[in-house]
């Protein structure tokens, strides 16, 4: 398919306003890995903030991996049951109790230890973090060095759900709060919002598709506290376009749908 001309801020701000009208509309929510427990003890106890900020680190890390969201949780519950975080979080962990006997029984999820490990000798770095970063671009470049990597596109997800817990105040740090997933990058892209190649995937593409997401998440006026959530939560399966979903798909425009046509 050809290149066609990039959407004007108009047909942006039209699709922008759509998607927050139709996840509002919806109103479908990711659940939160603290819970309202664990966000008052944050606020509250200044000694249990590290220990709560690497449980949210883990999860990011596990969930960094092809598997649907429930599957994730699912194995995130075995895996804190079973105390195995508390005991990374504390040092105590004890391999070849785990080897002979894993909470988990996907591949994928028991070697996520590793990431565990490194996310626990990694500690004194990543607690500069807290109770708030300095500077927002800082704080994903020290998520994804003390995860040794694990902790790519994830990163940006710590961040979001930080301030969508409203444990971090500082504004500035929306800018790098849009997860630039495969999802998220391939819709976003297809749909005109931001202006780079689906396959942008380096972590300087993804610093980028985050701040283009922050501005023109904001096209459509006020403020937008959903985040990347009504591309990634869409009905509109963009990565999967084909004819028949193009002829119905009801987004008012639509890059790709343009590229197609020429």
């Amino acid at each position: 398919m050809e290149e066609t001309a990039p959407l004007t801020n108009k047909e942006r701000k039209e699709n922008v306003a759509y998607l927050l009208e139709t996840f509002g509309t919806e109103r479908r929510q990711p659940v939160s890995v603290l819970d309202p427990e664990d966000l008052e003890e944050f606020r509250a106890d200044d000694g249990a903030r590290a220990r709560l900020f690497f449980r949210l680190l883990c999860y990011a890390s596990l969930a960094a991996q092809p598997a649907p969201d429930s599957v994730i949780r699912a194995d995130w519950e075995r895996l804190s049951g079973a105390g195995v975080i508390d005991a990374f979080y504390e040092r105590t962990f004890d391999l070849s109790a785990f080897a002979l006997d894993p909470p988990v029984s996907r591949s994928d999820s028991k070697g996520k230890i590793i990431d565990f490990a490194c996310l626990s000798q990694t500690r004194e770095a990543w607690s500069q973090l807290l109770p708030e970063p300095d500077d927002a671009e800082g704080a994903v470049d020290v998520l994804r060095a003390c995860s040794n990597g694990s902790l790519k596109s994830r990163a940006f997800w710590v961040v979001r759900e930080m301030r969508r817990d409203g444990l971090w105040s500082s504004e500035e740090l929306d800018r790098f709060g849009y997860v630039p997933d495969g999802r998220v990058r391939k819709r976003a892209v297809r749909m005109g919002l931001v202006d780079l190649p689906e396959k942008a995937d380096t972590f300087a593409d993804m610093k980028a598709i985050s701040r283009s997401l922050h501005a023109v998440m904001r096209l459509s006026g006020g403020g937008n506290g959903f985040y990347d959530l009504p591309i990634s939560m869409a009905a509109e399966r963009c990565e999967l376009c084909d004819a028949v979903r193009m002829a119905s798909c009801p987004m008012p425009h639509c890059r790709f749908r343009r590229q197609a046509a020429v």
